[in-house]
């Protein structure tokens, strides 16, 4: 087993004892019970949440590349989705979707895959650094405001440094000017006879390696630079994230159970990163797991806990898979059709 599964297992074993522990003792008939008591309009309202992220998510690209996707809003949202599916399916901080949802912008509007990756990133730079914040924020406020265990500390404290430490190293290879020879890593890659197809040498796929590695943070840089996207890229990706959190919250409000809206983004924040971290496929059941765990930390009932935590990620499975899956088939039929424009 590869070093990166060992890690991924043992984490989630550990996540997974911490859960058994914690829910042995309790009675499944007052989960039962809660849930017959919900609020339906309440879930609406966290529904309702759920979808705006992605309506939001879809107006900052309408927003901040109008230049290139002329108001087209209805695909752009529905390239959102799609791309929700992929990350639902493949591991890593929520970023598997964006070289999907390039492809098929590159499709739709007849451009490099390059490019439109660029300003695809660009754009989620802006939601990544937000919720590093909303983390940093999150550990130190349950570090130094919150009686937690040992071993949650050491947990906590690690995640820290990995956030400081990533944030950190994102921001200094990707806004430092610099010429990156990546090329040089990656040209024994010519070894294989599918590569050699396409390059005659070493040097050609060498070259074209730091071409498109260029060509990249060129449009990359020029979105995060852009003193407008900054202001609206931050202003918006909070809404985004408020958005998120208010799922949760709506959940509690439905079960006429009254809990801070601190708490919630705390919980659901570090959750999400520690989902992240586990390298599973949209951190499936460690963040569930996670969230009961930290709601417990917080005060909160248990039971309470666990049905706010299942249901906030059942309602996003049922647009990531579901819409998203619906999604997947309606960009495929824009991009293959006749409706592809030529810009």
């Amino acid at each position: 087993m590869k070093k990166g599964r060992w890690f991924s297992f043992v984490f989630f074993a550990v996540i997974a004892a911490a859960l058994y522990f914690l829910l042995r003792k309790i009675n499944f008939s007052d989960v039962y019970t809660i849930l017959g008591l919900a609020k339906w309009y309440f879930v609406v309202f966290a529904v309702l949440a759920t979808f705006l992220t992605f309506a939001i998510w879809a107006f900052r690209w309408a927003y901040f590349f109008h230049d290139v996707f002329k108001g087209d809003f209805w695909f752009l949202l529905n390239v959102i989705f799609a791309g929700a599916f992929f990350n639902t399916i493949t591991p890593g901080a929520g970023i598997g979707g964006e070289p999907f949802r390039a492809h098929f912008l590159a499709k739709r509007y007849k451009k490099s895959k390059i490019k439109m990756l660029g300003l695809v990133l660009g754009d989620k730079f802006f939601q990544l650094i937000t919720l590093v914040a909303f983390g940093i924020f999150s550990v130190l406020f349950v570090l130094i405001y919150v009686k937690i265990s040992n071993t949650l500390t050491l947990i906590l404290e690690a995640i820290l440094i990995v956030i400081l430490a990533l944030a950190g190293l994102t921001v200094y290879f990707l806004l430092k000017k610099a010429h990156f020879n990546i090329g040089v890593f990656f040209k024994k890659l010519h070894y294989f006879s599918f590569i050699k197809k396409y390059f005659p040498s070493q040097n050609h796929l060498e070259r074209y390696l730091n071409r498109t590695l260029k060509a990249f943070l060129n449009v990359f840089r020029g979105v995060i630079k852009n003193k407008k996207n900054i202001f609206f890229g931050f202003l918006l990706s909070i809404a985004f994230w408020l958005l998120h959190y208010a799922t949760s919250y709506f959940l509690f409000l439905s079960l006429d159970y009254r809990v801070n809206f601190l708490s919630v983004i705390i919980v659901v924040t570090l959750a999400n990163i520690i989902g992240d971290l586990s390298m599973i496929p949209v951190g499936a059941g460690v963040t569930e797991v996670s969230m009961i765990l930290l709601y417990s930390a917080m005060g909160i009932l248990v039971p309470f806990a666990l049905v706010v935590s299942l249901l906030s990620r059942i309602i996003y499975y049922i647009f990531s898979l579901g819409v998203g899956g619906l999604s997947l088939l309606y960009v495929r039929k824009v991009t293959n059709g006749k409706e592809s424009r030529t810009m």
